[in-house]
């Protein structure tokens, strides 16, 4: 360790955000896998609709925007 006490800091918050780095990379992969899913289910169902994320639909149709 360094004896400046800005490198210190710099230490201290790398050790504390190490054990955390794979509980980060996990959540990366799970969210890209969600939306590769997500791309793959819109291009091979073969409709119109947009899908949006987080379960959200809007429907083209007249009688939604009346």
């Amino acid at each position: 360790m360094s004896t400046a006490p800005g490198l210190s800091f710099a230490n201290l918050t790398l050790l504390l955000d190490v054990p955390q780095l794979p509980a980060i990379f996990a959540s990366n992969c799970f969210h890209n896998y969600r939306t590769l899913s997500r791309e793959f289910k819109f291009v091979t169902s073969g409709n119109d609709d947009l899908v949006y994320p987080f379960n959200r639909c809007r429907f083209h149709s007249d009688k939604n925007f009346q």
